[in-house]
């Protein structure tokens, strides 16, 4: 199995103040506190700009897999509620005024230097960040935006003509990587390897042709990432701060007073169940149980920590309809989908994230409390592109053009199980247990009565690989409306799920060619015929 490829400490800690400040104005107006051409190397942009693109694929990542029940989505039982405009604020800057200002003023730099790479893994980074928020705001600027002061209002752009800019920025982008010209000094990502960069670039046109029911375009490429070597990943560090290289979801898992998040109890409860009378050997990469029993199954009722443990909490036809609610047995403590209760005493006991993909503890049955610098310090991966996930979107390719799916969904779990303990620290999976994993998928896949029965597996073990990034379980959901046996919101009657988000606040306030949306069930353009989702 491969080793990840480490960032050295200095380029992470290099970054110093290269993401741009905030203005008080959060529009797309130049930031007059950023880096221009004549203070700075491309250099020094493109380190900010590498780290600027992982925290935005964290942040739109974890919203996708929260929605999905990959994560726990907490806080609020009604789905409109959920996120609200100011949740995206944040994000929109760092996409806008931080990471494709930065692009912009790195290109005039590395165009007069001759810097093709550089300039391409710009192009890579700025079309997976446009493709992304069409993919779940919808129409966006782009045309009229990053002209600063010439435009302070600048139109939105229809989600197909941003789609169509973005396919030809990744084309750009593979002839720039084709020049031959010299790689940054930290490339992050591909550590000098153009052949790396034009794969992830080919790859991520083959998901928006995906999206776009392009089937013919999508299999037409054929250099792309087919090998878990060839990921298209961040790799996050171990220093805490000035600046903190941790991974983001270490950060708010493992602090001195406590796990600041839950877990799935969907995703948990579907590891324990495994295949075929098997549990999912992956379970224990990617959680870290703080204690051996969970209140009101195999421990004591513990009305303060865990207070739907109390008997009757939940009336049985509501439990029965609703599924696994409150707690899973094992210590695997985590919580349902929409549940908002306030939070109790239990950062120390409940569930954590483990090794893969957030850099914590592999659970080895020890049930010993995690804090700050346990595990492996953060030193996890957020990846964007990875081999597992193209079996599986290859997969889906052959279902819609009449073709067998049963190898390519074989080959994304494989994949998959043979990458969560690549992580620093994480104990090898033998290959009887990976071997022995898949022959009993593969029995249930055989033993499924129809199509959709077999669609259902494939979108379940298609969540798995999705921990870390949400982003394509989000466009999958929407695009085929599998897996249909997720948990619902613990609210009876949440409203509708959202087929996209309210458009950034920063936005609608500051922009007077933009009018918020009035719910989030308006579709994107290219899911218009989407199936019903909840």
């Amino acid at each position: 199995m491969k080793t990840l490829n480490k960032l050295s400490i200095l380029a992470l800690t290099s970054i110093l103040v290269l993401s741009s400040c905030e203005t008080t104005e959060l529009d797309l107006t130049t930031n007059p506190n950023a880096l221009n051409p004549t203070q700075a190397s491309a250099d020094l942009f493109m380190n900010g700009i590498q780290e600027d693109f992982a925290f935005f694929v964290n942040s739109m990542g974890d919203t996708g897999a929260r929605l999905t029940r990959i994560a726990q989505l907490g806080g609020e039982r009604m789905y409109r509620d959920a996120y609200s405009p100011s949740s995206f604020s944040g994000v929109w800057q760092n996409a806008y005024q931080g990471m494709m200002e930065d692009i912009r003023l790195m290109n005039i730099i590395a165009g007069e230097s001759g810097l093709s790479y550089y300039i391409g893994m710009g192009e890579v980074m700025q079309a997976y960040t446009m493709l992304t928020l069409v993919d779940y705001f919808g129409d966006v600027p782009y045309s009229e935006a990053l002209l600063g002061s010439e435009n302070l209002n600048p139109a939105l752009d229809s989600g197909q003509a941003v789609y169509n800019a973005a396919l030809g920025m990744l084309d750009s982008a593979i002839n720039n990587f084709s020049q031959g010209g010299a790689s940054p000094q930290y490339d992050m990502y591909y550590n000098g390897n153009a052949a790396g960069w034009i794969k992830a670039a080919n790859s991520i046109k083959k998901r928006a042709y995906l999206n776009l029911g392009d089937y013919s375009s999508y299999n037409s490429i054929t250099n792309y990432i087919t090998d878990s070597s060839d990921d298209f990943q961040f790799q996050w560090g171990t220093n805490a701060i000035n600046p903190d290289t941790r991974h983001p979801i270490y950060r708010y898992n493992y602090s001195n007073t406590g796990a600041g998040d839950y877990q799935s109890n969907w995703l948990m409860n579907r590891m324990m169940i495994g295949r075929n009378g098997m549990r999912d050997p992956r379970i224990n990469y990617l959680y870290y149980r703080q204690v051996s029993a969970t209140p009101g199954t195999d421990g004591p009722v513990d009305e303060v920590s865990l207070e739907c443990s109390v008997p009757g909490f939940y009336i049985e036809p509501h439990r029965v309809a609703y599924g696994l609610y409150c707690n899973l047995t094992e210590g695997y403590w985590g919580r349902d989908h929409g549940n908002d209760e306030g939070i109790p005493p239990d950062g120390f006991k409940r569930t954590l994230m483990g090794i893969y993909p957030s850099g914590g503890a592999f659970d080895d049955n020890s049930y010993a409390s995690k804090g700050l610098g346990d595990g492996q310090g953060g030193n996890g991966i957020t990846p964007i592109v990875a081999n597992s996930w193209m079996h599986f979107m290859n997969a889906e390719v052959a279902v819609m053009t009449g073709g067998d799916p049963t190898s390519e969904t074989l080959a994304g779990i494989r994949s998959h199980m043979n990458k969560v303990d690549d992580m620093t620290g994480a104990p090898a999976m033998d290959a009887a247990t990976i071997d022995s994993y898949i022959a009993n998928f593969a029995a249930e896949w055989t033993a499924a009565s129809s199509l959709g029965a077999k669609l259902e597996l494939w979108a379940e073990e298609f969540w798995v690989t999705q921990r870390g990034n949400g982003i394509d379980a989000y466009n999958s959901y929407r695009r085929n409306g599998y897996p249909q046996n997720l948990q619902p919101m613990i609210e009876p009657d949440p409203g509708q799920f959202p087929v996209s988000m309210w458009y950034p606040q920063n936005l609608a306030a500051n922009n007077s060619n933009v009018n918020q949306k009035s719910d989030v069930s308006g579709r994107v353009f290219w899911n218009s015929n989407g199936p019903a989702v909840d």
